[in-house]
């Protein structure tokens, strides 16, 4: 998919609920899969751009969370300058530090919160999720994947960061564990895959084997 075709893509993307922030967490060292997930090209386009690209019809403020200062200018020559770049500030804690600044900076009282490695999320998916999040009391919505609540694919409210921050204080890294310990209200897979019957938002990229290079060169899903 081009840029413009990208661009056009986003922008038919279904309105949400307005009032929400959005964050994507992208301080990963993308270890194993041995080069930088955030510029991989997918379709022609950066993995963390196409993240971008879905999310900003949806939310009103647009943040991404890195865990290198030096990794500010990477995100904006990427993303652009409308979004803003937070570093997190706990070393080696992981993205349980990053939810932290997603939440401390967020404008809203509501935070959709992705990961960079999604190169499939469904504007529609989120959409449903948005939505559900506005009509719940809880203090996280999450969409329900193989292995429960997804943490890197769910709107956390802001009132949520005491218990995140408690959470990081007790030694806890897990964001799957962090996320519970919010009693998350999940969003069924069979009412989200009724907007995505292959399950496509959920797959995320960790190793060269989540993607097949495609015929120009660049990565395309498989």
């Amino acid at each position: 998919m081009t840029d413009a075709a990208l661009e056009a893509s986003a922008a038919s993307a279904p309105r949400t609920p307005s009032s929400i922030s959005g964050a994507i967490l992208a301080g990963g060292t993308s270890q194993r899969l041995g080069r930088d997930k955030r510029l991989l090209p997918v379709d022609g386009v950066p993995l963390l751009a196409r993240t971008a690209a879905t999310l900003r019809p949806l939310v009103d403020d647009l943040r991404v969370i890195v865990a290198d200062a030096a990794d500010t200018a990477l995100v904006r020559s990427t993303v652009g300058d409308d979004v803003e770049v937070d570093v997190d500030a706990g070393s080696g804690i992981g993205p349980a530090a990053g939810l932290e600044v997603a939440l401390a900076g967020a404008r809203h009282d509501h935070v959709v919160v992705v990961a960079t490695d999604h190169p499939a999320l469904a504007a529609e998916v989120l959409t449903l999720l948005i939505t559900r999040a506005h009509a719940s009391d809880a203090d996280a919505i999450a969409l329900e994947g193989r292995y429960g609540g997804e943490p890197f694919l769910a709107v956390y409210r802001r009132r949520a960061l005491p218990a995140v921050r408690a959470a990081i204080a007790d030694g806890e890294r897990r964001m799957r564990t962090v996320l519970a310990t919010l009693r998350p209200e999940l969003l069924a897979e069979a009412a989200w895959r009724a907007a995505d019957p292959r399950g496509r938002t959920l797959v995320d990229v960790d190793a060269p084997a989540d993607l097949a290079l495609g015929d120009d060169g660049g990565d395309t899903l498989s």
